[in-house]
Parts: C-alpha cells; sequence; structure tokens
C-alpha cells in the first residue's frame, strides 16, 4: 500500500514542474523582446493571466486524475480514502470547474497587485517570476482534493466489498 500523503506531494509536485515548464515556454514566446511588458491592454500581463489561469487549473488536476485512475485500475492502493462532495467528481467536469476558478482567482490577485502598486509596467525577469509563482502553487491547493475525488468512489467500493 503507497503513502497517500506522499502520493498526493509527488503529484503536486510533477504539476508544478509541467505548469512551470509550460508557463515559462508561453511567457517567453508571448512576452520576447519586451524589456518591460505591459501591465494593462492587449497583450499586457493582466490580460495574459485569462488563458494562464484557465490552464493551470486544468492541467493541475486533470492528468493527475487521469493517471491515479488509471494506476488504482493496474494495482496501486490506498487505505480509506474521504473526499468532500463539493465539486464535481468527474475528471472533466472538475476540470472546467478548477479551470474557471484557478482563472477568477489569479485574475483578481493580478488586478489587484497592478492596482495597488499602480504599475503600468515590469521588467522582463521579476514580470516572468510573478508569471511563474500560480504555477508553482495551484497544483498544491488543487491537486490533492482532486486525487481523493478520484480515490473515494474506488475505496468506497472495496471497503463494501471486503
Amino acid at each position: 500500500m503507497t503513502d497517500l500523503k506522499t502520493y498526493i506531494a509527488r503529484e503536486s509536485a510533477l504539476g508544478s514542474v509541467i505548469n512551470l515548464v509550460i508557463g515559462s515556454a508561453f511567457f517567453l514566446i508571448v512576452f520576447q523582446g519586451q524589456a518591460d511588458p505591459r501591465v494593462w491592454g492587449a497583450g499586457g500581463l493582466i490580460l495574459d493571466c485569462l488563458p494562464q489561469g484557465f490552464m493551470i487549473g486544468l492541467m493541475s488536476i486533470v492528468p493527475a486524475m487521469l493517471i491515479t485512475r488509471k494506476r488504482v485500475r493496474a494495482g496501486l492502493s490506498f487505505g480509506p480514502v474521504t473526499s468532500r462532495k463539493i465539486l464535481p467528481r468527474g475528471v472533466f467536469a472538475r476540470g472546467v470547474v478548477v479551470a474557471l476558478a484557478s482563472l477568477a482567482g489569479l485574475m483578481a490577485i493580478a488586478v489587484a497587485l497592478a492596482w495597488l502598486t499602480g504599475a503600468e509596467s515590469v521588467p522582463f525577469w521579476p514580470a516572468f517570476v510573478l508569471k511563474a509563482l500560480p504555477g508553482l502553487i495551484v497544483p498544491w491547493i488543487v491537486t490533492p482534493s482532486a486525487i481523493r475525488a478520484v480515490l473515494a468512489p474506488i475505496a468506497n467500493v472495496s471497503s463494501i466489498r471486503t
């Protein structure tokens, strides 16, 4: 039997790495050649939070849920797992809900920071770091409950049969 906390931590870390790599590549492509990317307007950092927030939420849980489901079917086992029933248990329904929540959260934080600081532009590398942080943090927030949602029905069925 695998330790659930260790498994969740490993999947969350993997999600962070994947989001960091993909997000960094997109940032370097979108903002290449700009010494100080604009904060507001078309092509600005705030507007870029829309697709970034959605994809970070989506990619933080959909792969983890699908891979966990496959591993459990192949024999990976955990002790009893409980899951809150707030969000949908289905992989893609949950993915869309979490992606929209991630998008809204990232936009709210980005707009609040921009408004509070009054920044019109941000130097390239500090902007890069600011845009990388959500990709590192969000998986640690959303992946644990997503994995538990996949495991709970399986654990409940297993405990009924024994």
